[in-house]
């Protein structure tokens, strides 16, 4: 028995179909059948990947038949090799659908099956989706009977029937295609079979298709077990076939409702990333719990809020970080029961941020554009907001994955541009667009001079702006062959200023084109006409040549170098300013100009009517400042005709402090070639700077000062640098430098100044007591000196020697006597103490008796008589000393003193006399008597001997025990050299001790008291080296080092 008429034949629908073989239908219904066919199989735990091939073996298809009909097909073959045992299987298949199913199949053979015929293949599968899916359907509906009473009804009406008894009055159905194009049709039919999900298809429109119809697909998948047979995205294809939609709705009347425990609304399923997005959970009541869980694209937990807004409906809000799809689960429990049921939620997958690109600021009438890129999906509105409240939507128009839209602003100030994407504002919005009036500039410079730039000039223009002006400007530098030069570029962003600077390689007109917003600003383009190089040796160059201030002179400085032919000077800008010219010599003047207004100038400086190197020179001059006194800046360590070393660093001071306001120093130095040297300037205080350079060639240097941009007095400053010199490569050698230099006998040595660089020199020799010596200094003239002396006696000499000003280390020499007196000694001075009154013998060792002398001082000054007796040694010498105090004993040899002389014997009391303040020596007795206790605490120290003394010279100091009770007096003296101590008791409760210290340094005195330290013990003592009278004298001959006629008295010059 057939359900079909003849004209309704499924195969013969394809036969006649005669579509392109790769019809966008073709493959949606491919797709769909092959998803019909795989639901069916999965009982079978089977499927198939494609219907064109997957058949051929009869296999599948006898396992498709087997699950529609619920029988089973008997024997066959299940493992074919041959096309006869496929075509068998395939036909087993095919005679029990006819037979026992009794669906008529026309013009489908096992054959066309085998051999992968897909329209037949097709027609077969909709063949048996219209009999088992529909015809033999069990559809539950109350008025079922009716539809089958109705005569001759096809399978598609019966479907068309059945769908719009479950729709809405007044939804209009026509077809199986257009009409579910837009998804609310489906949403109406899912909400029919599933009133209590409250879908909200109502509010549904077609502009939305897409996500519509994935959310009624996704709910009639998990409520009512539809499966997604055909694709949202292929439902919604306005190419998709009738029978393709049919199979899918075919679904619906065997559908069976699962109420769920709760649905999920309003989730976004293209959310923004970095932007919060909600979606609402509602449970069917107040006891169950939603439970969320969301998983970004790197598989971790997304950070959840969840917000209860009643007793049944909850808000969840989470923020995604980076693109992807995202995981979103939720899940309705209930505490009581311990059921949960998970609900479907579509599938969300994060898109970036739509990105806004434009330029911040412009001007008013100018054209802005802007660029909203990385636009994924989503409406993009654009809302211009202007100062003045005025709302302007400007056109959007689609490029790619971007919307571009222009915008020409009417006011100046801050414009608001919202940028929205599904109605939101993207980050960042709204954008602020800063409209500026029309930027005015000022171009000057010698970089757009019409003449007098020259090949191979480094050669600079400057653009001031006006504060409307902060856009970039477009530069552009053409030789006479249209090729673009490159030029530096620097901006001074306090004055508004950019310098470019750029190097003309060719001769001939360039074009010098500014542009500020595509417009020409100024006088652009400009030409300059770049002449071959100059032969002139003329150069200028001074602060009035770099800038000034108006009623205040412009100086600069003119070096001809011998070119002095034809030299003129000529100055124009906003006021009449006269030039002068002053011959200072040697080919060098001074140019002066007083400007009367600010503005631009050009000062030209022409020789043999030519432009010299940089000129013309093109500079700024500032308003006139009453307060600027360039005129009393004083310029400090740099005298006339001033000399400096080449690699050494030269130091000087600028002091503004009476130059008034603006002063600001600035310092220029050029070398011999007019080169720029590298200047330091440091500010030490408020009103003096430290200025210092390091010069790194030789020859003439200029040193430009200017205060304020004016030159100060005397500027420029002309200095010499010479090569650097070196006075450690100074070397002094030769005998008279020696270990054995004798007195009353000539000498000499060498002083070696080659290797030391050009320098004068000094020398000068002189003993211990500072007399000169005499010196004899011969030019070698190959850059050494030989110096002759005679040492008038033996001791110690100290040479010196001064090479360019720099003091070489000293040179030490110790003049050894001229006669030998080592064999000379003196003995019997061991002690060096006697009492006075006391005679005393010296013995005097020598083997020359004639030319000793002995000659013994007392500490007054006189010279004592003594007893000097010839001995078969020397001499025996006896002497009594009638003074307390030290007595010296000269021995001298042919005038020469011996080792050791003069020497020092201490005349001291004897122990039972004292000293009285007038000298004279008295005799007096003392009985101490003391029954106390000692007391330490009560003695006291005083006398000559504390504190600084003299060294090898006596000294006392007086101990006063009077108070002290009974015990003993210790004295210690500690210090560099052993102490000579001579203590004498005064017999009335003090004592008295003379020492002497011998070497100076310092000493310790410790007085002891019954073993314990007196107030102020111990003592310390510092003993000086004596204080002798010594005779300076200054002399010494003086020799003139004979460089062409210039002499210099003890100098030599290298």
């Amino acid at each position: 028995m057939s359900l079909y008429k003849a004209n309704e034949d499924p195969a013969n629908d394809y036969l006649s179909a005669g579509l392109h073989p790769d019809a966008e239908w073709k493959k949606i219904q491919q797709n769909t059948f092959t998803r019909w066919v795989n639901k069916h199989l999965k009982c079978a735990n089977d499927y198939v990947d494609d219907l064109e091939t997957d058949f051929e073996e009869g296999l599948k298809l006898i396992r498709l038949v087997e699950v529609l009909s619920g029988k089973s097909l008997g024997r066959f073959n299940k493992r074919v090799t041959f096309r006869s045992q496929k075509l068998e299987n395939i036909s087993l298949a095919l005679n029990f659908l006819e037979n026992e199913e009794h669906i008529k199949i026309v013009s489908i053979d096992s054959s066309a099956i085998l051999d992968k015929n897909l329209k037949l293949i097709l027609g077969l599968v909709w063949t048996l989706i219209l009999h088992y899916s529909i015809s033999k359907a069990d559809w539950e509906l109350p008025d079922y009977t009716q539809i089958e009473q109705v005569p001759d009804r096809t399978p598609k009406q019966k479907l068309m029937m059945w769908i719009k008894a479950k729709l809405p009055p007044g939804l209009p159905l026509n077809n199986f295609t257009s009409d579910w194009n837009d998804g609310v049709l489906l949403g109406a039919l899912v909400d029919s079979c599933a009133p209590d999900l409250h879908i909200g298809w109502r509010d549904w429109i077609p502009a939305n298709a897409l996500h519509s119809t994935r959310t009624a697909m996704q709910l009639a998948e998990q409520h009512l077990d539809v499966a997604p047979l055909i694709t949202p995205e292929e439902l919604i294809n306005p190419a998709v076939d009738e029978k393709s939609v049919m199979t899918y709705l075919a679904q619906f009347p065997q559908a069976h409702y699962k109420p769920a425990m709760g649905r999920v609304a309003n989730v976004d399923t293209s959310p923004i990333v970095g932007t919060s997005t909600t979606f609402i959970v509602h449970t069917v009541n107040a006891v169950l719990e939603p439970d969320v869980l969301i998983r970004g694209p790197d598989r971790f937990p997304v950070n959840v809020e969840m917000h209860k807004v009643s007793s049944n409906v909850c808000e969840v809000k989470y923020k995604p970080q980076q693109k992807g799809e995202y995981e979103v689960a939720v899940t309705i429990r209930d505490p009581h029961s311990g059921k949960s049921s998970e609900l479907n939620v579509e599938r969300v997958v994060a898109i970036e941020s739509a990105r806004l690109v434009y330029e911040q600021t412009s001007n008013v009438g100018k054209r802005s554009t802007f660029r909203v890129e990385n636009v994924e999906e989503g409406l993009i509105e654009m809302v211009i907001v202007d100062p003045k409240g005025n709302e302007v939507a400007p056109a959007l128009i689609r490029e790619g994955a971007s919307y571009v839209s222009e915008f020409t602003p009417k006011f100046a100030g801050v414009h608001s541009i919202n940028v929205f994407q599904k109605k939101r504002h993207i980050p960042g919005s709204p954008f602020p667009l800063t409209v500026a009036t029309q930027a005015k500039f000022r171009v000057w410079g010698r970089g757009i001079a019409p003449e007098g730039v020259r090949v191979g000039d480094e050669v600079s223009f400057f653009v001031d702006a006006d504060s409307e002006a902060s856009g970039p400007l477009s530069v552009h530098i053409r030789d006479p062959m249209g090729r673009l030069l490159p030029a530096d570029e620097t901006v001074d962003s306090l004055k508004r200023r950019r310098t470019l600077l750029y190097r003309p390689q060719t001769a001939g007109k360039h074009e010098v084109e500014l542009k500020y917003e595509d417009d020409q600003i100024a006088k652009s383009p400009y030409e300059v006409h770049i002449e071959q190089r100059t032969a002139s040796r003329v150069r200028a160059f001074g602060p009035g040549l770099e800038g000034g201030v108006a009623k205040l002179p412009g100086i600069f400085y003119v070096e001809t170098n011998g070119d002095t032919d034809g030299l003129g000077f000529s100055i124009e800008g906003p006021s009449k300013t006269e030039i002068t010219c002053t011959d200072v010599g040697d080919g060098s003047a001074v140019v002066r100009y007083t400007p009367g207004e600010p503005g631009i100038y050009e000062v030209n400086v022409l020789s043999r009517s030519e432009h010299i190197k940089d000129s013309p020179f093109v500079l700024m001059v500032d308003p006139a400042n009453d307060h600027l006194r360039p005129s009393a800046v004083r310029v400090l360590g740099i005298e006339p005709d001033a000399i400096f070393s080449k690699g050494d660093r030269a130091i000087f001071q600028i002091d503004t402090s009476d130059a008034g306001e603006g002063a600001l120093p600035r310092v220029k130095l050029l070398d011999s070639q007019y080169a720029e040297v590298p200047v330091s300037l440091t500010k030490k205080t408020n009103d003096l700077y430290e200025c210092s350079f390091q010069p790194i060639s030789t020859g003439r240097h200029y040193i430009n000062v200017s205060a304020g941009g004016v030159a100060v007095p005397g500027s420029p400053f002309m200095v010499k640098v010479r090569e650097a010199v070196d006075a450690s490569q100074v070397r002094v050698y030769g005998p008279g430098v020696g270990p054995d230099v004798r007195s009353q006998q000539p000498t000499h040595f060498i002083i070696d100044a080659k290797g030391a660089g050009p320098g004068e020199v000094e020398v000068a020799l002189s003993d211990r007591e500072g007399s000169a010596v005499d010196l004899d200094v011969l030019d070698n003239n190959d850059g050494s000196f030989t110096v002759r002396y005679t040492a008038p006696r033996p001791g110690a000499y100290q040479l010196k020697v001064v090479f360019a000003g720099v003091e070489i280390p000293k040179v030490e020499i110790n003049v050894k006597p001229h006669v030998d007196i080592s064999g000379i000694r003196v003995e019997g001075l061991k002690d060096a103490i006697v009492t006075v009154n006391c005679e005393k013998e010296v013995h005097v060792f020598t083997c020359d008796g004639d030319n000793t002398r002995i000659t013994i001082r007392s500490p007054s000054g006189r010279v004592v008589e003594a007893l000097i007796e010839p001995t078969a040694t020397g001499f025996r010498v006896r002497f009594t000393p009638s003074e307390i105090g030290d007595y010296t004993i000269e021995v001298t040899y042919e005038d020469i003193p011996i080792d050791e002389s003069p020497f020092t014997l201490h005349s001291v009391p004897p122990l039972n006399e004292k000293v009285t303040p007038n000298g004279v020596v008295a005799e007096a007795e003392y009985v101490v008597s003391a029954s106390e206790p000692p007391q330490a605490q009560l003695v006291k120290v005083t006398g000559p001997g504390l504190g600084t003394v003299l060294a090898a010279r006596s000294t006392h100091v007086l101990i006063d025990a009077t108070r002290a009770g009974f015990g003993n007096i210790d004295l210690y003296v500690d210090g560099p050299a052993k102490t000579p101590i001579n203590c004498i008791d005064n017999h009335d409760g003090t004592c008295s001790m003379f020492y002497e210290p011998l070497v100076p340094g310092v000493y310790y005195l410790r007085v002891m008291f019954d073993d314990c330290h007196v107030p102020g013990s111990p003592f310390k003592i510092l003993a000086q080296p004596p204080v002798s009278e010594r005779l300076r004298r200054n002399g010494g001959s003086r020799r003139s080092s004979g460089h062409k006629g210039k002499g210099w008295i003890g100098k030599g010059i290298i």
